[in-house]
């Protein structure tokens, strides 16, 4: 089982199982995605981690979902959208 310390209290978080369940599939989407394109793209999906010790519940993506919001993100910076 996946575990991380927790950025509030310092306790020990333990990995929720699935980013398509829940809320978690609902999780963040890019400002700069508008019209047609935004709607094919869809959502950037985030892991639900839970601190056994404060009760915090704090989603994280992935790093090649991260790049590739980091990449979109200085494309649409450079071209003017943001």
């Amino acid at each position: 089982m996946e575990t991380k310390k927790c950025p509030l209290c310092g306790g020990d978080m333990i990995k929720g199982k699935s980013p398509t369940e829940g809320y978690a599939l609902y999780f963040w989407k890019a400002p700069w995605k508008k019209g047609f394109r935004g709607a094919i793209k869809g959502t950037v999906k985030a892991y639900p981690w839970l601190c056994l010790n404060c009760g915090a519940i704090i989603p994280y993506v992935g790093e090649d979902e991260l790049q590739k919001v980091r990449e979109e993100y200085e494309e649409a910076r450079i071209s003017g959208m943001i």
